[in-house]
């Protein structure tokens, strides 16, 4: 009874300093208590969390297989193994690993999200569908599945599809600024370019941690709308929160081109070329900068490039 007590109030303040973010003061509750008992498949996966989140996925992994070593049709388990994996991308690996979590638990709806990312990111698109429509079917308040596969269709040009998944996903979340980009995409894709404009916006509002909002909703007002002034000052704003991003510098420097400010838009390119060479590539060729390209300050600038 003593020891069963000791065990349990270890347990207590292992969960509360993990929850207070003390991992490590967390782990060591956990490996005091697992000294105790023999067999917890719920304690090692626990211990195995915590080093999978201080990056220590060699002594994570070795918990969860010591789970299966004694439970080895624990779903749980094969799905940390195959985070972990997922972590490291090796990714055939993962694909395994969580297919066997879900061979075991044909519900366990975070392995199909997760197997759907990987099949998504390998171009297995018909594979990625079924897992993401796998995870509606359980869980049909999951917000980013209907985020995830609306984007899939999108991508496909299935717009109208893709529409009707992230008008779902707005009744489960309104404040992902994701969705309203997203928004903004298929909109601008089906000429409807007052309601793209209105989400980006909204997108930007929600969070200005995305640069590419900015440079989308920058580019419908200087190739849809040919206001190269407000597509500039839009650029200026992304840049101001994203002062690193090579590709908001790159387009407001063609926006200025487009206007011959061609100061600025060697400014531009050049800041812009200084985070990313690779664009140096793409400016020589660029049909938006071939009167730029001629101009005196261009080749007093690039010629030794």
């Amino acid at each position: 009874m003593v020891i069963y007590m000791k065990f349990q109030n270890l347990i207590l303040k292992a969960k509360k300093a993990y929850e207070n973010k003390q991992l490590h003061d967390a782990l060591e509750y956990y490996l005091e208590a697992e000294k105790m008992v023999i067999g917890c498949s719920s304690l090692l996966i626990d211990i195995a969390l915590i080093y999978d989140e201080l990056k220590d996925y060699d002594k994570a992994e070795s918990y969860y297989e010591k789970v299966l070593s004694f439970d080895e049709e624990n779903s749980a388990a094969y799905y940390g193994l195959a985070t972990i994996f997922d972590n490291l991308k090796q990714y055939d690996k993962a694909i395994a690993f969580y297919k066997e979590a879900i061979e075991l638990d044909k519900y366990y709806y975070q392995a199909h999200f997760f197997l759907a990312n990987i099949y998504d990111m390998m171009k297995e698109t018909n594979l990625s569908i079924y897992h993401y429509e796998r995870v509606i079917e359980i869980k049909p308040d999951y917000f980013y599945a209907y985020l995830n596969l609306g984007s899939i269709y999108e991508s496909l040009d299935q717009n109208k599809k893709a529409l009707s998944l992230f008008k779902k996903a707005e009744t489960l979340n309104t404040d992902n600024h994701l969705l309203y980009f997203n928004y903004g995409v298929v909109y601008r894709k089906l000429n409807l370019i007052d309601l793209s404009i209105d989400n980006y916006l909204l997108s930007i509002e929600k969070s200005k941690n995305y640069a590419y909002a900015f440079l989308n909703l920058a580019i419908i007002f200087k190739d849809d709308r040919k206001d190269y002034q407000k597509a500039i000052e839009i650029y200026t704003m992304g840049i101001n929160y994203h002062p690193k991003s090579a590709v908001l510098y790159y387009n407001r420097g063609c926006c200025y081109a487009l206007i011959k400010d061609y100061k600025r838009a060697i400014d531009d390119l050049n800041n812009a070329i200084s985070i990313n060479h690779s664009l140096f590539e793409y400016m020589i060729k660029d049909e938006e900068l071939i009167d730029l390209r001629k101009s005196s300050i261009y080749l007093k600038t690039f010629k030794k490039n």
